[in-house]
């Protein structure tokens, strides 16, 4: 599922430039890596914020397509974020973990964290299944 996965993230133009590879993934949750690169920082060299909602937003996404199926669906309703630490000079990665499999919504989190487990960034996010 995780090279199904990848080359999904990699034929999505909207993610392209964030450079996302699939770390891990099971029916529950998805491990993200966004790279470190200078187009991604802001001044101070901290990786930029909607970087981080991008990687927990896209993080999320791939959970639901791991348990729905690749073809299966599902749109962001709503992202809340709170910026815990700057990431600064590393690779950043996002777990997504689906906490309530609903029939129409589903509900989870996400965590933007460094190799060593320091915190980013937490996101709860909602997401919709389409009619």
């Amino acid at each position: 599922m995780r090279k199904e996965l990848q080359q999904l993230v990699d034929r999505a133009r909207f993610l392209r430039s964030y450079g996302f590879r699939v770390v891990s993934v099971s029916k529950a949750k998805c491990m993200l890596e966004l790279p470190h690169k200078p187009a991604l920082e802001r001044p101070g060299g901290i990786i930029n914020g909607p970087a981080l909602m991008a990687a927990a937003d896209c993080a999320m996404w791939l959970a639901i397509k791991a348990r729905l199926g690749v073809e299966g669906d599902a749109l962001t309703s709503e992202l809340n974020t709170a910026f815990l630490a700057p990431a600064k000079g590393e690779h950043v990665y996002c777990t997504a973990r689906i906490l309530v499999m609903g029939r129409r919504r589903i509900y989870g989190v996400a965590q933007c964290h460094g190799k060593k487990g320091n915190l980013f960034s937490h996101h709860t996010v909602t997401y919709v299944r389409p009619a």
